[in-house]
């Protein structure tokens, strides 16, 4: 019996990416399991595009979602953050592939998703901020915070300079499924450590705390080294080390 469901079209489906073709892999992450979450998706991005969804509309939800995983932080309902925080992300998938199929992706459309991608960045690890507020942890959500703008701002800066810069094994998608995931079965982890006689010490979600840090810095310094290396190549590298500066 044929299945009366139409299925994605793989090509059609790697058409809507940014790039035009099937996800890179990084490091951290690899593009099957992109692909794989892409497809999976597929009814639903099309179910968007055939209602002819405005990608703005979903971008100023994935920020609500944001501000709502970042809220269930602050409250320390874990799990449910954890589920929210990767339900945010398939709407920010979504904007620009629904933008792509509706013809209607642009600069403006491109710069105004990453502006939000930022504040809803920040309104997470603000909820961070406040669950960690009394313990060292609060320092470490800091130091993410800073180092994911340096990963933003370093590509910022490069492209400016007209350098490609897609480089780094910690961009915003490895971040959030890490968070993402790590805080969803954060509950798990109290189980076990329940059961041994430790606790409820929110392991999982420490650690997803620690990897963000570790390889957001490295991420930062990788991209840096990156695109000094690329003006050095091209020959317009200084030795008195100043240059403009930006805002």
């Amino acid at each position: 019996m044929e299945n009366e469901w139409p299925s994605p079209n793989p090509e059609e489906t790697d058409e809507r990416s940014k790039t035009g073709r099937k996800p890179d892999s990084s490091k951290l992450l690899s593009g099957g399991i992109k692909s794989w979450w892409v497809l999976l998706m597929g009814p639903i991005e099309d179910f968007l595009i055939d209602r002819k969804f405005h990608p703005n509309v979903l971008t100023i939800t994935t920020l609500l979602v944001s501000a709502l995983a970042g809220y269930f932080f602050h409250l320390g309902l874990i799990f449910i953050a954890g589920v929210l925080l990767l339900a945010g992300s398939c709407y920010d998938i979504f904007d620009g592939r629904v933008a792509r199929a509706q013809g209607l992706n642009s600069p403006k459309g491109a710069f105004f998703d990453s502006c939000v991608d930022r504040y809803s960045e920040v309104l997470i690890y603000l909820g961070l901020l406040s669950f960690f507020r009394d313990t060292f942890f609060v320092y470490i959500v800091f130091l993410i915070v800073s180092c994911s703008m340096m990963v933003s701002y370093t590509k910022a800066r490069a492209e400016g300079l007209g350098i490609d810069c897609e480089v780094g094994i910690m961009q915003r998608t490895e971040r959030v499924v890490y968070l993402g995931v790590l805080s969803a079965f954060n509950f798990l982890g109290n189980i076990v450590t329940f059961l041994l006689g430790l606790g409820n010490r929110d392991y999982l979600l420490k650690l997803s705390i620690i990897i963000l840090f570790l390889f957001s810095f490295y991420t930062s310094v990788q991209r840096m080294a990156h695109v000094m290396g690329k003006i050095e190549e091209a020959g317009d590298g200084g030795t008195d080390g100043t240059g403009t500066a930006g805002g």
